[in-house]
């Protein structure tokens, strides 16, 4: 096997008519996070995780399949391909009100900010207790998570019956 040290890899290339320019670290940085924002389009919200770095991600709605409670997850696109991120919610309860889930603060603690901030959902003030965990109940947003997940939304509402509009009943003399 061929080994040659960086210099004589510069030696080699330079023979071959490639010229190389040290690049600064910060500048690379730059360019990365302009990248990044170029990427991010819209329904993509910034989740400031626990180890201190920033991750675009989008939401995900459908209905958990035993009891059709709202099940929010999140997706990411680290390299322009949706990959799994995270289950923001759990399934705890037989039922909960419709628009309200369970947040998974035991796998993901930073999700009560990150739903505050981007006006996703409020805290109801109710927890459920699972092992050694609890959980806070979040009333999701209903007109937001709309617009952030349209397809989701409209399929967790006709599974649960909210997507009916109220039947208008002609006044009786």
């Amino acid at each position: 096997m061929l080994r040659i040290n960086i210099c004589q890899f510069a030696e080699i290339m330079e023979r071959n008519g490639s010229e190389y320019t040290p690049v600064e670290p910060e500048t690379v940085q730059a360019e990365e996070k302009e990248q990044g924002q170029e990427e991010k389009t819209e329904g993509t919200l910034e989740l400031k995780t626990r180890f201190g770095n920033t991750q675009n991600v989008t939401l995900e709605v459908n209905a958990y399949v035993d009891n059709n409670s709202l099940y929010v997850g999140l997706t990411a696109m680290p390299y322009g391909v949706p990959e799994y991120y995270g289950d923001m919610t759990v399934n705890l309860l037989e039922s909960v009100p419709p628009y309200c889930a369970f947040v998974d603060t035991n796998n993901m603690p930073e999700l009560e900010d990150f739903l505050v901030k981007n006006g996703i959902a409020e805290f109801t003030g109710l927890m459920q207790k699972s092992g050694y965990c609890s959980y806070p109940l979040y009333l999701f947003d209903v007109e937001k998570m709309r617009k952030l997940c349209p397809d989701g939304m409209a399929a967790y509402e006709k599974k649960n019956g909210l997507d009916k509009k109220p039947e208008k009943k002609e006044k009786s003399r």
